[in-house]
């Protein structure tokens, strides 16, 4: 199997190259265009399949598993400016995986320049008083000459894979076992139970109270399966509970613990029981971390720029998991494991700036608001019911690029007598709330909802300098409120339901709407300003929306309070599709609408 390059550049976007040469300050963007080729036959790529990026100029790592875009059976590799800060021949490594499974890696090089404007860039500046391309390399290769040693600028550090295998091969009770490369191989039908011990070149020591992770991962197979890992030192396990079966290890679960005490781990204790085939191979990962990485040779030295040269992120993410097929039984349920996106929300108590999560949905489809709250009539609830998005919580399906895998089901009809059901018994409920003065993000979901308060509710409240929120890369497949007596044949229920605040920064971008009884994609309003910061001057809010498809709906942008920002409010649309009608609103106590629509439709 080969790649095939294409550079997508506006100079270059007619011709093929056998070498890539990219300058490193030309700020036209950078694509390469790869497609998979096998016996001169293009391959075709499915939906689920992922690709990552890596790269290093001089053994320095300057891109580290950067997601790329697969579309159209080709993969789309953007290169970035940070990129490109050290000249030279830069390596490159392009990982395709598909359900965590690495599909194939493919290699190529790709030669950075110092060249500061292309020769045939059309940003290239004009003018007796500005310098000229010889006047600006001749001033790189000044400070280059006067440039540190590279030794003094970085750090080296190992893989984060911390077990190196010894190469060995075992034989016992009809199992025969063997590592090379840190390779694991077994064969044979266990004719009474077994326990192998593999050796690390390292022992490795797990510090109190930090989390590991044990992965198995690139198995040969699927299908046979009859042994359990677990990390040792010397014959003894560290913990009887801290396991990995194969089997579960085909499901992509992983085993986790929390060191109470310093340990040392300088062994692998394999555990086959009686009368088990075995036939399979696979890589073991163990890393410091709540989660499964992508698997790393534990033998790979890198060099990294020192921390006092480059300022590393002031906070700690954690990771929380939910899935349909947790439960009490699951290791870490109720800790790091959740069975419903509700219960892995109300376990975070300690969010903040320092202190953030992420919560990672399994794919599948999750009717648990619907079933949690079926029958119940919001009249006279006070607050929400759904999830109220979190401070610096944020919130993810599996694979943020195939929505269609995780799906959000409400209907808030479940439950009632729709004869007599209206929409004050369903008016609280929506999957998601924005709560006040957040820092958020929702991306890669389906919500398939009808009969509740909206698609989504994001309302900041009057709180909009701390409010900033994303959401992307979502689905709406959108009912309105089609079984409430009091809106038959009612359309104007919208997807997105708004109430903007100054200050506040939204975006919503790569979005499809696909809507049934529902006219109005986004609707907003503004807020009082509910704020105590005393800031000099109030902005107004700031609204995105960027490539999305809506379906045939309309946007509306409506002041309502009449309680003005001293800068407008400012929606800006930009290459989005299928809308059917902008409109700018407003009504009593307003005087006008205070939003500046700012429209980028290519119409």
């Amino acid at each position: 199997m080969n790649v095939k390059y294409k550079l997508n550049l506006d100079v270059y976007k007619d011709r093929n190259y056998e070498s890539i040469i990219v300058a490193q300050n030309d700020d036209k963007s950078r694509i390469i265009e790869c497609k998979l080729y096998a016996d001169s036959q293009p391959v075709a790529l499915s939906s689920s399949v992922t690709a990552a990026f890596n790269a290093t100029v001089d053994n320095v790592i300057v891109a580290e598993n950067v997601p790329c875009i697969v579309a159209d059976n080709a993969i789309k590799i953007t290169l970035a400016k940070s990129m490109l800060q050290l000249a030279g021949m830069m390596k490159c490594e392009l990982v395709l995986s598909e359900n965590d499974t690495i599909l194939t890696t493919q290699h190529f090089s790709v030669f950075v320049n110092k060249s500061v404007i292309n020769t045939k860039s059309k940003y290239e500046p004009a003018g007796a008083n500005l310098a000229t391309k010889k006047d600006v390399n001749s001033a790189i290769e000044t400070a280059s000459a006067k440039m540190i040693a590279k030794d003094s600028l970085l750090n080296t550090s190992t893989s984060i894979n911390l077990t190196s295998l010894e190469d060995t091969e075992q034989t016992a009770n009809g199992v025969n076992i063997s590592v090379k490369n840190n390779k694991i191989s077994l064969s044979g039908t266990s004719t009474a139970a077994v326990n192998f011990y593999l050796k690390l070149k390292r022992a490795v020591t797990l510090e109190q109270g930090k989390a590991y992770c044990l992965s198995l991962q690139n198995f040969d197979n699927i299908n046979n399966s009859g042994c359990v890992f677990y990390p040792a030192n010397e014959q003894t396990s560290i913990n009887s509970s801290w396991l990995l079966s194969e089997v579960s290890a085909f499901k992509n679960a992983v085993a986790t613990y929390t060191a109470t005490e310093n340990v040392t781990v300088n062994s692998i204790k394999v555990a086959v029981a009686t009368n088990r085939l075995v036939d399979n191979s696979c890589n073991l990962q163990l890393e410091q971390n709540n989660k499964k990485s992508a698997y790393a040779n534990p033998d790979f030295i890198s060099e990294r720029i020192k921390p006092e040269l480059y300022q590393a992120p002031d906070y700690t993410m954690h990771y929380l998991y939910v899935s349909n097929d947790y439960d009490e039984d699951t290791d870490g349920f109720g800790v790091t494991k959740f069975n419903s996106i509700l219960s892995a929300n109300d376990s975070i108590t300690d969010n903040n700036y320092h202190n953030r999560y992420t919560i990672i949905v399994a794919q599948g489809t999750y009717t648990d608001m619907q079933d949690r709250y079926a029958g119940l009539s919001d009249v006279g609830l006070v607050g929400y019911r759904g999830v109220m998005m979190k401070d610096y919580v944020y919130y993810e399906s599996e694979n943020i690029y195939n929505p269609s895998a995780t799906i959000i089901k409400w209907d808030g009809a479940t439950g009632f007598d729709k004869s007599t059901l209206k929409s004050e018994d369903i008016i609280k409920k929506c999957p998601f709330h924005l709560d006040l003065n957040v820092h958020t993000h929702i991306k890669g979901f389906t919500f398939d909802c009808k009969n509740i308060r909206y698609g989504i509710h994001l309302e900041s409240g009057g709180t909009g300098y701390a409010t900033k929120w994303e959401v992307s890369n979502c689905i709406f497949k959108w009912g309105g409120r089609t079984d409430c007596i009091d809106y038959a044949r009612k359309t104007t229920v919208p997807v997105f339901g708004c109430g903007h605040s100054f200050g506040e920064v939204g975006l919503i971008e790569n979005c499809k709407i696909i809507p049934t009884n529902c006219t109005i994609g986004y609707q907003n309003h503004d807020n009082a300003d509910n704020s105590s910061f005393g800031l000099p001057i109030k902005t107004g809010s700031n609204i995105t929306i960027r490539n999305c498809d809506f379906g045939g709906t309309e946007i509306q942008a409506r002041t309502l309070k009449g309680e003005y920002s001293d800068t407008p409010n400012v929606l800006t649309v930009d290459r989005c599709v299928n809308i059917s009608e902008i409109k700018k609103l407003y009504a009593a106590p307003a005087t006008k609408c205070d939003w500046t629509v700012v429209e980028n439709l290519n119409i």
